[in-house]
C-alpha cells in the first residue's frame, strides 16, 4: 500500500521546502526497516492549488499503525512541525 501525505509551509520558500524535504528524507528503510520504501519531492510549480511537499511511504497494510506510532516516525514529524501550516493524507492498496 501507499500512505501519501501532502505538505502545506505556512511559509513557502525554496530554502523551507529543502529544509523539510531533508529532515523527510532521514526516515529511510535502515530507520525504519519494516518500510519498503520512501519518497519525497519538492512541488515546483507553486499553483494556487499546490502543496510544498510530498511524502510517499510504501509498505504492508498491517504495518500502517505500527508505522504512525513509530518512535522515529514520530521525531520526524516534530522536526518538521514548525515549518507546516498543515497536511493532508490518503491511504491506497
Amino acid at each position: 500500500m501507499k500512505h501519501i501525505v501532502l505538505i502545506k509551509l505556512k511559509e513557502r520558500t525554496r530554502t523551507n521546502q529543502e529544509a523539510v524535504a531533508s529532515i523527510l528524507k532521514k526516515m529511510t528503510v535502515d530507520t525504519i526497516p519494516y518500510v519498503h520504501s520512501f519518497f519525497v519531492g519538492e512541488d515546483f510549480l507553486d499553483s494556487r492549488r499546490s502543496y510544498d511537499v510530498l511524502l510517499e511511504v510504501t509498505l504492508d497494510k498491517k504495518d500502517l499503525e505500527k508505522y504512525a506510532n513509530d518512535p522515529f516516525h514520530t521525531a520526524i514529524k516534530k522536526e518538521f512541525a514548525p515549518y507546516m501550516d498543515h497536511s493532508v493524507t490518503i491511504d491506497v492498496d
